[in-house]
């Protein structure tokens, strides 16, 4: 199989497992939603925000570097995998006392609302998130993209699974959610765990490598401050919603937030697939091209599905979520003109990632997370979270322009061909639209 074809179906195999898990996650959202109600939806966002950010700030950039290594041919994949869970196990015993100490200081002002018992619960998950993370970047960095797609499907599969028998049937309610939550992250460890031992993966203590350890961190902490910035970037709305109005607010503007980025359906399977790509290609050259025709048509694509989804989100709120989620369909008109143009931003990041320049992803996202967070202190205040909807669409508009600046800076690139389709594009939707006809003929 060639170059590109393999991109094509491992592209077309992340987008296949994205609608999938996007209509499970619909699925999940709107139980919870229509049972749970604003508030308490409110309180089981700010339960389960915590470790995943917890993760996301503890890290250090473990999955990226993994994926980056692996592709290198550097370690050995044993080497890799030990180190890994090794890892896992150091930094969550960490997290789980930064975790205690964060509900501590915080839980009058961030977590106010929140009954504390949920909070401490929650940190006992850290464990599974962190080795989770870290060896599924190992198949994706072997581009085993089927292991990779299966282990967030099952982990959504029974996360509505269980919602509908303790939420819904039980009526559990923030409870039956986190008990939700917990099958949603033990069912992937069991998927990677399985597929670890069909490939003769063994785990011992003594491939543990300081030597990797040192390359992850050397190359991971760059991706890792990154990481950090762009999920401040992503969530820092949800806290100052909760800081400056209430569970129920919070409540509102997640199912908005859920739904309108459900829009990156388009670019998260490219840019799963781009990154180990890059890191394996040849020469600047081949990289160029390749990117600029994905960053092209996700941003079309992308164009096109928000225009849809601005049209009916009207509708789509109304029928599934019910009167109380009412202002949710105004958020997700405010926030759609961002999440448009970040589509093809994770395009850029994705690419400059796997080219060895994660710093430069870091510094694009420093400027914005500064910009975002002072428009979320002056616009909340003053429009509540239809300000919030406003700072963060003008966050990742932002991105998107500096991101594109700098990725046409560092490659020479035609900024034109990043943003606009060719002729070649136009005859290959013919080409796929005339093989669409002929087959429904048939």
């Amino acid at each position: 199989m060639s170059a590109t074809n393999s991109f094509i179906r491992n592209s077309l195999l992340n987008f296949n497992r994205n609608i999938l898990t996007m209509v499970l996650g619909f699925a999940s959202v709107i139980i919870i939603a229509r049972v749970l109600g604003p508030e308490k939806q409110g309180i089981y966002t700010l339960v389960v925000l915590l470790p995943n950010m917890l993760v996301t700030f503890l890290n250090i950039g473990i999955g990226p570097a993994s994926v980056y290594y692996v592709g290198k041919q550097k370690y050995s994949i044993e080497t890799i995998v030990s180190t890994n869970i090794f890892l896992a196990l150091i930094i969550s015993a960490i997290s789980i006392v930064i975790g205690i100490l964060s509900i501590v200081l915080f839980r009058d002002t961030f977590f106010k609302g929140v009954p504390i018992i949920y909070l401490f619960i929650i940190l006992s998950v850290l464990p599974l998130l962190f080795a989770n993370s870290f060896l599924q970047a190992v198949f994706q960095g072997l581009q085993d993209f089927k292991v990779f797609n299966l282990v967030a499907i099952f982990g959504s599969i029974m996360n509505l699974v269980f919602l509908i028998i303790v939420v819904l049937l039980l009526r559990l309610n923030v409870v039956g959610a986190i008990i939700s939550f917990f099958a949603s992250v033990i069912a992937p460890t069991l998927i990677l765990i399985i597929y670890l031992k069909k490939r003769n993966i063994i785990v011992r203590f003594k491939y543990i490598s300081k030597e990797f350890i040192k390359d992850s961190f050397i190359y991971g902490y760059k991706a890792h401050l990154s990481n950090i910035l762009a999920f401040v970037n992503y969530r820092a709305d949800i806290l100052m919603i909760s800081y400056f109005l209430s569970p129920a607010a919070v409540g509102i503007y997640n199912v908005a937030v859920s739904i309108a980025e459900k829009l990156w359906v388009v670019s998260q399977p490219v840019s799963a697939v781009l990154f180990p790509r890059i890191s394996s290609a040849k020469t600047d050259e081949e990289r160029n091209n390749l990117t600029a025709k994905v960053a092209r048509n996700v941003l079309l694509l992308s164009i096109i599905i928000g225009f849809i989804l601005f049209l009916i989100s009207d509708l789509f709120i109304e029928i599934m979520f019910g009167e109380k989620y009412k202002a949710a369909s105004n958020i997700i008109k405010i926030l759609l003109v961002g999440i448009t143009l970040f589509s093809a931003e994770r395009i850029l990041s994705n690419d400059l990632a796997g080219r060895g320049k994660p710093e430069l992803n870091l510094y694009t996202s420093l400027f914005t997370v500064v910009v975002n967070i002072i428009l979320n202190l002056i616009f909340i205040p003053k429009w509540g979270f239809y300000g919030a909807a406003v700072a963060t669409s003008v966050a990742y508009s932002l991105t998107f322009i500096l991101k594109i600046w700098v990725f046409c800076y560092v490659t020479k690139s035609n900024v034109f061909s990043l943003l606009f389709i060719n002729q070649l594009d136009i005859a290959l939707y013919k080409h796929f639209f005339n093989n669409l006809t002929r087959g429904l003929k048939n």
